[in-house]
């Protein structure tokens, strides 16, 4: 199949067979507020949940989905659950990574949470107001780790991989979480970090911190902002902060820590969230999007490719049901499209819409033994099933 063709094909057949359910309603409903109380921070503390399109279909197996936490997210959750919605749905063909809940923390007191101690003076070596005020980063990310992240997988149906994004002192909460609780999200986003904080505190520590102990499987993305002005090269503490850090990183790295790091010469700190937010994405999840070419040519070459992901990012991966609904739906050969529905019932046993299109395939096809089989799998996992009686009814009527 030509490339181009492929392309229009997509592009015709993807919204109508991945957004099934009432799409337009969840155009206006991007994701629902929530709270919970944290004795780490003696508060109830709000919090904001985008889950995506299949989370709530009930024609595919229920599905557990990867996690992004997002600081400053009164500022940041529409625009990265929009990057999301469109990299991971399927739009178009797009799955170039997993469809993943966002849950967005909004500030309270900014200053206090993401500030990771207590400077005594600031940039311009006065006093610094208020540090009363300062180095509540421990409470903060003991708020995250026992009392958000258990309410969070308590309540939605998460699976483990999680992904940490940090803008500004967000990036520095993020890289100090990465210091001292790696082991609680697998990807790390750094974008245009506060390292200049109480006198580059966290900098001073990243040699130590990143080279003395093992970070497998661990993903760390930092994006810089062109914040220079001509006459402060040499003494913006905050551009050579991060200059100084990714130097340090490719000068030492980091045991299993998957490194990357980008310069956005043309964003100022304000504009580079949205798109270093992309780049962080396709970082993390390099590879994941199949060579859709391939697998329309050898779908079992599908699994393969899942699991070469899942050995990189040291999580268990596997295709969507909505993925292999699609690709059987474009597939050209109809042995090909019965395969997808065939790895869907290997992946989703009891999921009796996937029995019902092998059967639906299988009979087309003339297998009648096969059909027979896959509608009474299907009945099986769903009695009252309308559709598998039905055909069932045609397979046993004695031929005329």
């Amino acid at each position: 199949m030509r490339l181009s063709t492929l392309v229009l094909m997509l592009a015709a057949i993807a919204p109508s067979t991945i957004v099934a359910q009432p799409r337009f309603a969840r155009a206006t409903t991007i994701g629902s507020v929530d709270s919970v109380w944290s004795p780490s921070l003696k508060e109830q503390r709000p919090y904001l949940v985008y889950t995506p399109p299949s989370y709530r279909d009930t024609t595919i197996s229920p599905q557990r989905y990867p996690v992004l936490y997002l600081l400053d997210g009164d500022a940041h959750f529409h625009s990265v659950s929009g990057l999301i919605q469109i990299l991971a749905t399927g739009v178009n063909g797009t799955y170039a990574i997993p469809e993943m809940i966002v849950v967005a923390i909004p500030n309270t007191n900014r200053m206090r949470d993401m500030s990771p101690t207590q400077p005594t003076t600031g940039l311009d070596g006065k006093p610094w107001p208020n540090p009363e005020n300062t180095g509540g980063m421990p409470a903060f990310l003991k708020f995250i780790q026992q009392d958000l992240i258990p309410r969070v997988d308590s309540v939605y149906r998460t699976h483990p991989y999680r992904v940490f994004v940090g803008h500004s002192l967000g990036g520095l909460t993020t890289i100090n979480a990465l210091y001292t609780m790696p082991e609680v999200f697998n990807a790390y986003v750094a974008i245009d970090p506060s390292l200049w904080w109480d006198n580059s505190t966290l900098l001073k520590q990243a040699k130590e911190r990143l080279t003395t102990r093992p970070f497998k499987k661990r993903v760390l993305y930092v994006a810089q902002a062109n914040t220079l002005n001509p006459d402060e090269v040499a003494t913006n503490a905050h551009f050579s902060g991060i200059t100084q850090f990714n130097a340090l990183m490719q000068t030492y790295g980091a045991t299993g820590l998957r490194y990357d790091f980008k310069y956005y010469e043309k964003e100022d700190h304000g504009s580079v969230p949205l798109i270093a937010e992309y780049d962080a994405l396709r970082f993390i999840f390099e590879g994941f999007k199949v060579n859709m070419q391939r697998v329309l040519q050898s779908p079992r070459v599908l699994l393969q490719h899942y699991q070469q992901i899942s050995d990189r990012l040291g999580v268990t991966f596997a295709p969507s049901e909505t993925s292999l609904q699609l690709y059987g739906a474009i597939a050209q050969d109809s042995a090909v499209a019965a395969t997808f529905a065939e790895i869907a019932t290997e992946l989703y046993p009891t999921n009796y819409h996937a029995w019902n299109r092998l059967g639906l395939l299988a009979a087309a096809q003339g297998g009648k033994l096969k059909a027979k089989s896959a509608f009474e799998r299907s009945l099986k996992a769903r009695p009252d099933n309308a559709v598998a009686k039905e055909q069932l009814r045609k397979l046993n009527a004695p031929d005329r």
